[in-house]
């Protein structure tokens, strides 16, 4: 009785791959890039999820240089007239 059932479920399982692989033949390009962008997204995740766990973080810290500049372009800004400091924000 079982063995029926699983005689009459391989032939739409073949026509399925068939159907996929004719598919895949048709449109590798389109294929071919949906796969390599699932790729880099799940390599992304894996990434993230990695970095954190060992404890650095994936977000950008202001350097010396950078946080000297704004502190400068703060002060310049205050000092000037209003129709300069328009050119600064």
């Amino acid at each position: 009785m079982v063995a029926p059932r699983m005689q009459s479920s391989a032939p739409r399982q073949k026509s399925g791959e068939s159907c996929s692989m004719e598919w895949v033949e048709e449109h590798a390009l389109t294929s071919v890039t949906v796969l390599f962008g699932l790729g880099v997204a799940v390599g992304l995740l894996l990434g993230h999820t990695i970095a954190e766990s060992t404890g650095r973080k994936m977000f950008h810290e202001d350097t010396l240089t950078e946080k000297l500049t704004g502190q400068i372009r703060e002060i310049v800004k205050s000092t000037l007239p209003q129709g300069l400091s328009r050119h600064f924000s």
